[in-house]
């Protein structure tokens, strides 16, 4: 069994990228919702959704960071 070195493992990364991955693709499928279907009226679960979907992109590309986006853009 390998020691610990401190530095992630490869399967680690790329789990990472599949799962941010599978982020941007949901938050463009949520974009496109809400783009086009204002008046549906499960708008405003879609735009939590976004906003909780960004977060955690952000928290995962940078956890030190902070989401550059205002809040209600």
């Amino acid at each position: 069994m390998p020691g610990k070195t401190g530095t992630p493992s490869l399967e680690a990364g790329a789990e990472r990228e599949r799962t941010l991955d599978r982020l941007e693709a949901r938050m463009e499928a949520l974009q496109f919702c809400l783009r086009t279907r204002r008046c549906a009226p499960q708008f405003e679960l879609w735009r939590h959704d976004l906003r909780e979907t960004r977060e955690t992109w952000f928290r995962l590309v940078d956890p030190d960071g902070q989401d550059p986006t205002p809040e209600r853009s």
